[in-house]
């Protein structure tokens, strides 16, 4: 469990973004201590992006470090749970079809090990393998992952979709330990702009024509 740039004063951060093509943005968040930064991040990104209309998808693992009513109180929106309700229309297609983007922000080993391995046991993961849209995971590791093979592999897999793209996570302390060598997403605005750049570079794309 890590936390980002929890030690960062705000006026280190670059907080610009000069434009964001995306307009509906499906944004899931994990049980990961970086997500205990999202309100925050939310703020900042409806005045940045006042066209862009987002639709938070929240983990249950989340709900340890965040509450669905400090985001429902910034969205003005429900906050969705990751499990499937009893609806006539399945949330999974609804969700696959509504977004022309699916953030994972953070992304914990766990929920990006299920989207390697095809586990679809929730509307998220579903949506995210049968989305045409482009989907971003931004990965929150715990100290010492990245010098695991396995975790490697997990990350070289996600990057194998056309519409898939892994924002490489920094270095980062760890909340839960003294170890310094843990791995936390980019600032949620870097990761807006380095999407941003490949959409206007067209580098990462549909699998389909949308």
């Amino acid at each position: 469990m890590t936390t980002a740039h929890s030690t960062m004063p705000a006026q280190a951060l670059d907080l610009s973004l000069d434009g964001f093509g995306y307009r509906k943005v499906a944004l899931v968040l994990t049980g990961s201590a970086a997500t205990q930064v999202m309100p925050f991040w939310l703020d900042w990104i409806l005045a940045a992006a006042p066209h862009t209309q987002f639709r938070i998808i929240m983990r249950d693992s989340a709900s340890r470090f965040i509450t669905r009513h400090s985001l429902e109180t910034r969205l003005r929106a429900r906050v969705h749970s990751d499990h499937w309700e009893d609806e006539v229309i399945a949330e999974h297609v609804e969700l696959a079809e509504w977004a022309d983007l699916i953030l994972i922000y953070p992304a914990t080993l766990d929920y990006a090990s299920r989207l390697a391995s095809g586990i679809t046991d929730s509307p998220s993961l579903l949506a995210a393998l049968s989305t045409s849209a482009p989907v971003c995971i931004a990965p929150a590791l715990p100290p010492r992952a990245l010098s695991n093979p396995l975790v490697t592999n997990i990350l070289d897999v996600l990057r194998a979709p056309k519409n898939f793209v892994v924002i490489d996570p920094v270095p980062g302390p760890s909340e839960s330990s003294d170890i310094a060598q843990a791995w936390v997403p980019p600032p949620f605005p870097a990761v807006l702009r380095r999407l941003e750049t490949l959409r206007v570079a067209g580098t990462i794309g549909s699998t389909t024509d949308r």
